[in-house]
């Protein structure tokens, strides 16, 4: 085990292939489900040594497991808990419903270390030495009335983390959503523009709320901008840039209109925000959102500082988006990697280098606040 930055690490393990660790990970449920549904049955039918056996045989089996796979840090609890439920059998740890909960709360806690370590290649110390010390004195502790205080203590403590992660996770996210003040007209407009982009996303095959996440991406890359546009012009402009794509429906079959459609289809989106008074500078982000800086974009093939800021912000939001959501836009599907490094190729041919950088600012606190 390697420590630093409130991390540790265990490089054996992370070293292995990643379909034995998915299987060590799925094994490790599998116990966790057995051990949980016989400490439910104790709990709703009554305690006997059989049931403890079978609990022991679980916890000595992933603890094994773990053990193979090079988690010594996680193997050190494991196995303290492991020595709590052999008492247990033994006869001189009475059982008691706070430790049948404490049991299943360590299991769940291990498991949150065990992700870490195999998704980030690094997880929470102080996590782990919480675990540690506590199991060490529940173990150590020999009056069985003070056994069970430690064991409501703990329980009451993690609650107590669990809900201040919850807050701070909730404020994190929070600080991601810009704030878009509009005026009472403008407002009437944005809400006509949503339910807009609700629709037709649906009717092309795309989630819902795709105009959402498309808007909050653009407002957050829009925020690192050293000179940010209307905000809210972008919000406009991000839930109707796709409105001329409802010409493709009409097209049926025929696959030369449809292709006219969708190089004409910004235009036509202009067109129907600039029916709404007040929205000009959407309009011509709506316009030139598919063109590129060096001018190779359509529907006019327009170079440089002739497009808008806007636009592009609004274009490497769809890009990202499209690409780590797809169509169905059901589950994240951990592509933003890929969707990154599609923005970032992007750099001084279809997107002014500044802008990739405001881009890169946003996404990173997007991943930061998705990893916590």
């Amino acid at each position: 085990m390697e420590e630093g930055m409130g991390q540790f690490a265990c490089k054996e393990f992370s070293a292995l292939d990643k379909e034995l660790k998915d299987d060590l990970l799925e094994c490790y449920l599998e116990a966790q489900q057995e051990i949980e549904a016989i400490v439910n049955d104790i709990e709703s039918s009554g305690f006997t040594h059989e049931k403890l056996d079978n609990l022991f045989r679980s916890l000595h089996s992933m603890k094994g497991n773990c053990s193979v796979c090079f988690l010594d840090p996680l193997v050190d609890a494991l196995h303290r808990l492991e020595e709590i439920v052999d008492g247990m059998r033994g006869g001189y740890i009475a059982y008691d419903s706070l430790l049948g909960e404490l049991i299943n709360l360590v299991l769940d806690k291990i498991l949150h270390l065990l992700r870490q370590l195999h998704q980030f290649h690094g997880a929470d110390t102080a996590l782990l030495n919480f675990l540690q010390a506590y199991l060490d004195q529940i173990y150590a502790e020999e009056d069985a009335v003070t056994r069970v205080q430690l064991a409501e203590s703990f329980l009451a403590k993690m609650n107590d983390k669990d809900a201040a992660e919850e807050e701070k996770a909730k404020q994190e996210s929070e600080s991601l959503v810009v704030k878009v003040e509009f005026d009472d007209v403008q407002q009437q407009d944005i809400s006509h523009f949503r339910q807009l982009s609700y629709r037709l996303n649906k009717l092309l095959g795309y989630s819902p709320e795709r105009g959402e996440r498309i808007l909050k991406l653009s407002q957050l890359i829009n925020q690192e901008c050293s000179e940010p546009v209307d905000k809210a012009q972008l919000a406009a402009a991000a839930y109707m840039h796709n409105m001329g794509l409802a010409m493709i429906l009409k097209c049926g079959d025929d696959e030369e209109a449809k292709q006219r459609a969708e190089h004409n289809h910004p235009m036509v989106g202009a067109q129907l925000l600039s029916k709404h008074e007040g929205w000009d500078q959407a309009s011509e982000m709506v316009i030139t959102y598919k063109e590129r800086f060096d001018g190779t974009g359509y529907p006019e093939g327009l170079v440089g500082g002739m497009i808008p800021q806007g636009a592009f912000v609004l274009s490497m939001a769809v890009r990202f988006i499209d690409v780590v959501w797809g169509k169905s836009g059901d589950e994240y599907k951990k592509s933003a990697m890929r969707a990154i490094q599609k923005v970032n190729a992007e750099s001084g041919k279809g997107i002014p280098p500044h802008l990739v950088d405001a881009f890169n600012r946003a996404v990173r606190k997007l991943l930061v606040a998705k990893r916590r």
